[in-house]
């Protein structure tokens, strides 16, 4: 895995509890949270297939619950 493009939980996730940012950027942190969330979830999607047919179960564990920690970061999304 690029350690390069992998998703880090401290990164920035909007969290619209603040009562300073007006109606459009609020709605332009959605879009950029979308964004980030789709690539990273497309990523790993990908390289767990790949861990599948390679039959690596190590890799397969550690791919799966980075994509849970990801769904659980981007939840006010869905």
């Amino acid at each position: 895995m690029n350690k390069h493009f992998s998703f880090q939980p401290e990164q920035s996730v909007s969290t619209f509890k603040s009562f300073e940012m007006t109606r459009e950027e609020k709605v332009a942190q959605i879009i950029v949270d979308s964004s980030v969330f789709q690539f990273h979830k497309s990523r790993l999607m990908n390289e767990i297939d790949r861990a599948l047919a390679a039959g690596n179960r190590k890799k397969f564990k550690t791919l799966s619950s980075e994509y849970n920690d990801l769904l659980e970061q981007f939840s006010h999304l869905q």
